[in-house]
């Protein structure tokens, strides 16, 4: 039990943007099988409480690689580079105007009184918003293996926000529904 390995070693992953999120889960899961706290329970308790602290390092590591943009972050991070949420800003004045689009469109479809029309729209915004957060993985991809790590930042900013909006998009369709 490592609380220093790398979260890519600890499930024999490469240290990559892109990974097999099938092999991540069965490698968690193999992990949860071996290391799970009930292994220790006739353990002394010192070994419980270590147990219990690996499992949960076990399953920080998983979320963070699970995850997009806390992975572009944590590669980052492995590089040597810090991400500042706070003071992160995005200047980007396509991508903001973007942004503006977006929620205007998820305002819109909020106030519609046409479930079959809002519907039609939340899944047009939804499609739109996905192809935007694919084309900016690819691009964090290739800003990492550039190790253009100052720009690879911003781009975690839009993931992030892009994320974001994926989230306000689940919310307003389970209202549509409910």
């Amino acid at each position: 039990m490592n609380f220093t390995q790398n979260y890519f070693d600890l499930f024999n992953m490469p240290q990559a943007f892109f990974l097999d999120k099938e092999v991540l889960s069965v490698s968690y899961r193999d992990l949860q099988k071996k290391f799970h706290p009930d292994k220790s329970v006739n353990k002394p308790a010192s070994e419980q409480r270590h147990a219990v602290q690996f499992a949960g390092y076990i399953n920080t590591a998983y979320q963070t690689l699970l995850s997009s943009v806390e992975r572009a972050s944590y590669l980052l991070f492995l590089a040597g580079e810090t991400i500042d949420d706070q003071s992160t800003t995005i200047s980007d004045g396509q991508f903001l105007f973007l942004q503006m689009e977006w929620r205007e469109s998820l305002t819109e479809i909020n106030g519609c009184s046409d479930v079959d029309r809002a519907e039609e729209q939340l899944d047009a915004l939804l499609l739109a918003v996905k192809q935007t957060f694919a084309e900016l993985e690819t691009i964090f991809n290739q800003q990492y293996a550039d190790k253009d790590f100052i720009v690879a930042k911003n781009t975690i900013a839009k993931l992030q926000f892009v994320e974001k909006m994926l989230r306000e998009i689940d919310s307003a369709e389970a209202a549509l529904f409910d």
